[in-house]
């Protein structure tokens, strides 16, 4: 439903429009309570009538009311338009992930802590029993201060024990066999370029699809280029399903985050990443191994003060400290 300028829904007033995504428009508009702008969703109209997408919506409401984390766009409240739920959220300034990646990849000294605090909104959010299922560039947000918001959990589900796995496993990409509960009628739930290979291929989805995303946005982000795409959808899911991504990384890309995407994109559920938690800690201690790995031992400073030693007596006069959290050896020499 299109909203116009000034139009009232209960303490807000609509501003201007910002965007429209697959199932609804989302509109500026001004808190006249508390004196501050906030973002407003509403299904496209025509969605206003469909129950299945109503659900859905009403669903996002209850999934952002119980995420509570820095890292995901705040749900303010639930308002009602002519007989309608509208979204009453955060807005969050700024763009998108998609709008920076655009203009080329990201270096690794921005992108790595990134992609750690977007792991730890995404672990916040599995730790909910909520996966979003539709995690892209373009579903992050990027405030002015460059801290990443997620946005957008309209395709998420709760993970429930009596969800009915029986029938979401009996539905294709393309075609849905059965109707399973939360999911309309021949959808694809999710974005192609993103979509996991369990996902593409209509079977249960679990919190390793969003680690498979995770993945395919770290590869974008270092690379500027999708890890799977193609002319067309099918060309797309082909892709998903078939081929290994070109492992073009930068070639300055530490050998720990190598080992992370490639986890992260493991076609095989199996064998993928199990936790994003554990991603998280990758990132955040990935360096910190690195620099105790190329450190000398403790033997090897004792040599290289022997050394110093002797270069003192034999040259001149030579101080020795020790740099313990580099691992190194610092010797200021003196001519006598």
């Amino acid at each position: 439903m299109p909203l116009a300028k000034g139009q009232r829904i209960g303490a807000f007033e609509v501003v201007d429009l910002l965007g429209k995504g697959g199932m609804g428009e989302v509109y500026r508009a001004r808190d006249k309570k508390l004196g501050r702008d906030v973002a407003v969703k509403v299904l496209l109209q025509t969605f206003a009538h469909d129950a299945e997408r109503m659900a859905r919506f009403e669903r996002e409401a209850k999934l952002l009311a119980a995420l509570n984390h820095p890292g995901i766009a705040t749900l303010y409240g639930l308002e009602e338009l002519e007989g309608q739920q509208v979204l009453v959220m955060e807005l969050i300034e700024g763009e998108t992930l998609a709008e920076r990646l655009a203009r080329g990849p990201l270096s690794l000294d921005d992108a790595l802590p990134l992609f750690l605090q977007l792991a730890e909104a995404l672990e916040a959010a599995h730790e909910k029993g909520i996966i979003h299922r539709d995690l892209k560039p373009a579903n992050i947000k990027l405030t002015p201060e460059g801290k990443p918001k997620i946005l957008d959990f309209g395709l998420a589900k709760a993970l429930s024990a009596d969800e009915d796995v029986s029938a979401e496993t009996s539905q294709s990409p393309t075609l849905i066999k059965s109707k399973p509960k939360g999911t309309a009628l021949g959808a694809i739930m999710g974005t192609a370029s993103y979509m996991s290979p369990e996902q593409a291929r209509g079977k249960v989805v679990d919190k390793r699809s969003d680690i498979w995303a995770f993945g395919c946005c770290l590869y974008e982000a270092l690379t500027g280029n999708k890890a799977f795409d193609g002319d067309t959808v099918p060309d797309i899911l082909t892709t998903v399903l078939q081929t290994e991504p070109e492992w073009n990384l930068p070639g300055a890309t530490p050998a720990h985050v190598r080992r992370l995407l490639h986890r992260c994109l493991e076609k095989n559920v199996l064998l993928r990443l199990r936790d994003i938690g554990e991603a998280r800690i990758e990132l955040a201690t990935g360096d910190q191994r690195a620099v105790r790995r190329a450190a000398p031992s403790l033997p090897g400073l004792a040599r290289l003060c022997r050394r110093c030693r002797r270069d003192r007596r034999s040259r001149g006069c030579c101080s020795v400290d020790f740099d313990f959290s580099a691992g190194r050896c610092l010797a200021a020499r003196h001519p006598v």
